[in-house]
């Protein structure tokens, strides 16, 4: 049966609302896309967005924050706030039957957060707790390490800040970014599940009739540092991070990347588990990922193992990636394609997933994909055109633009 189609509303203060309705289901999910990124937080104030994503939560509308939080749940509303690169995330999701009156809640979180002065210091506590627990998770503390390397800034930032930076700002600070950053223009919202397109449009035209205004994007301010970077813990355990440039999502080989990465190292039939963990028994844990946004890529391989095997570790990764470039087998092609295509038969059972992915894929493409869209793309895609571009785009030229975080007792080679 084929998916519904996907509307695309643009409302009169700016900003872009995507609705993918569906009768199958009873709820309905929203993610809003808020321009107020980890990589919008200007120099010296790293940590701004990270902050306002907790604030923003605690009181809207005149409401404060046990009043605003009752008035959610009376609803059933199931909702999460976080920052990433380019924006804030608010996602929210509730029986399709009350999302029009959870709609003015949600207006009221994104125009008008109470953002309050006693807010801060809890607020505050809690992002320094986070930054301070990355001490007791290497594994993410090790991707942090590799992203500052891997990306330009500001787009090498973590979602936690700087300790310095979080502790010197001040609520009127915050009040202004998001006065300043918090505007249609750049916003953008999907919507997906039991919800009347036309509908949604007409209430958020009416509750963002006087929304107006639009901030400048983010620019590289330099290239990324690349090369590798160890910081020596006394622990039993070694923390790997590897890193190398891949296409954004508008590259026309981004889907044939997508498949040569789950082949390399997306699962437990994947060649660096299969390789290095089972048959060398050199680590407890490996696997490679592709993520891909609007201007950049990436392809990242974390693996955890004992400071004695962990250079053996990367060597056997390093050789893997390799050998990649030899391409994939029809086996391999066939496990990827349908691994592929029934993650999104799952994704399309979630409406949280369909919301945000039809707003990521408008910030990243300019238009949003249907699951039959996707799935064409798959079936389009043959295993000679597959190993075309591994051949073409993950070469040694390629490999040998890598960067690298370790954490452990000593430092590792990658040449």
């Amino acid at each position: 049966m084929a998916t519904p189609p996907i509307r695309v509303l643009e409302l009169s203060c700016g900003s872009t609302l995507l609705v993918e309705s569906a009768t199958n289901g009873r709820s309905a999910a929203l993610t809003w896309m808020i321009p107020v990124g980890t990589a919008t937080d200007p120099p010296g104030s790293e940590g701004d967005s990270v902050l306002l994503a907790e604030l923003c939560q605690r009181g809207a509308g005149g409401r404060n924050s046990r009043e605003f939080s009752d008035s959610l749940d009376r609803l059933g509303v199931r909702r999460s706030v976080g920052p990433g690169p380019m924006h804030l995330s608010v996602s929210i999701v509730a029986l399709g039957r009350n999302l029009p009156e959870a709609l003015p809640l949600v207006v009221d979180l994104v125009r008008r957060p109470e953002l309050p002065a006693d807010g801060l210091e809890p607020a505050r506590n809690l992002a320094l707790q986070a930054l301070e627990g990355l001490e007791d998770d290497p594994q993410e503390k090790v991707g942090i390490l590799l992203r500052e390397r891997l990306l330009p800034p500001p787009f090498n930032r973590s979602g936690y800040g700087r300790v310095e930076d979080l502790e010197g700002t001040s609520i009127e600070r915050l009040r202004t970014v998001w006065r300043e950053r918090a505007v249609p223009k750049g916003s953008i919202i999907g919507v997906a599940g039991d919800v009347d397109a036309d509908a949604l449009a007409r209430s958020l035209d009416r509750l963002l009739a006087d929304w107006s205004g639009s901030a400048p994007e983010p620019v590289e301010t330099g290239p990324a540092r690349m090369g590798t970077f160890h910081e020596e813990s006394d622990s039993s355990q070694s923390h790997v991070a590897l890193g190398f440039k891949a296409p954004p999502e508008n590259d026309p080989d981004a889907l044939a990347i997508r498949l040569a990465v789950r082949i390399l190292g997306g699962g437990s039939s994947s060649r660096l588990f299969s390789e290095v963990r089972e048959k060398r028994g050199l680590c407890y844990s490996v696997g490679a990922s592709y993520s891909s946004g609007r201007d950049r890529g990436a392809l990242t391989i974390y693996a955890g193992s004992t400071p004695e095997r962990a250079q053996e570790t990367v060597d056997c990764i390093l050789k893997e990636v390799a050998t990649l470039e030899r391409g994939v087998t029809a086996e391999e092609f066939q496990r990827a394609t349908v691994g592929q295509k029934s993650g999104l038969v799952m994704s399309g059972e979630s409406t949280t997933a369909r919301a945000t992915t039809i707003a990521a894929d408008w910030y990243r493409l300019g238009r949003p994909r249907s699951l039959d869209e996707l799935a064409a793309e798959v079936d389009a895609l043959s295993l000679s055109s597959l190993n075309e571009t591994i051949a073409r785009r993950m070469g040694s030229a390629w490999r040998a633009a890598m960067a690298a975080a370790t954490i452990g007792p000593k430092a590792l080679t990658f040449g």
